[in-house]
């Protein structure tokens, strides 16, 4: 797994830098708390509530990761931009097993799924495309990784698609290993944030570097969002300046 390390050593703690890197820029902050975010065994469901068995050479269509103890709620889902003063956000990985099931992430749902080659076609979950996929070869149950390093911003769905590339029948069951960070962003206008951006960006301060969605399928950082974090998005070279 050469290039892929557990999840658990990208977690961050209080008071630790960070870059969060959108479609229309970087937004740089600290952490202000830090609390795990565990989900094990998750057996995967449908809307229903159901056990998702997934037959041999055969594929699920997307679902969220909802809570089997009321399918109303999404386990990845952040209903309000801000909690308790704070911006906030989810960052975490997914083990899975058993061997042979595929997961294809969307993040948000319904947008395309990351991992493929530049210029290749999209990627087909339904016909168990050879790539942009997570397994337990590269993410195992016990030890989720970073193959799929997922930040979730609030008000985002995440979703999933599964196949199955073995000869039985197998029900998916994933390790949902999460942190939720309450922070505090670094303000451009302000002296102090300004000096903290430029050190952040230039590798002069240790600084978690993440992505918001996964490779380089960014989320956007939308009007919405941006009102309520109260900061707004810059280029790494402008943050260097």
């Amino acid at each position: 797994m050469s290039g892929i390390g557990p999840i658990n050593e990208r977690l961050m703690k209080p008071n630790f830098n960070f870059a969060l890197a959108f479609r229309q820029g970087f937004l740089f902050g600290r952490t202000i708390r830090a609390q795990n975010k565990f989900f094990r065994p998750y057996p995967v469901i449908d809307s229903s509530g159901n056990n998702v068995e997934i037959a041999a050479s055969s594929s699920q269509a997307a679902l969220r990761f909802r809570d089997p103890r009321n399918t109303e709620n999404d386990l990845l889902f952040l209903d309000t931009r801000t909690h308790g003063g704070f911006p906030w956000f989810l960052h975490g990985g997914i083990g899975i097993r058993p061997e042979k099931v595929r997961l294809y992430l969307r993040i948000p749902e319904g947008q395309d799924i990351p991992g493929k080659f530049p210029d290749a076609d999209p990627i087909r979950p339904g016909s168990g495309d050879d790539m942009g996929y997570l397994d337990s070869l590269n993410s195992p149950y016990y030890e989720p990784t970073d193959q799929f390093e997922v930040v979730v911003p609030p008000m985002t769905h995440v979703a999933a698609e599964y196949y199955n590339d073995g000869d039985l029948t197998q029900q998916p069951v994933l390790n949902l290993q999460f942190k939720l960070y309450w922070v505090q962003f670094y303000d451009p206008e302000n002296a102090r944030g300004r000096v903290m951006i430029r050190k952040i960006a230039t590798g002069e301060a240790p600084a978690a570097f993440l992505e918001v969605g996964v490779g380089h399928t960014l989320i956007d950082y939308n009007e919405a969002l941006k009102k309520e974090w109260g900061v707004a998005a810059m280029e790494l070279w402008e943050a260097m300046e």
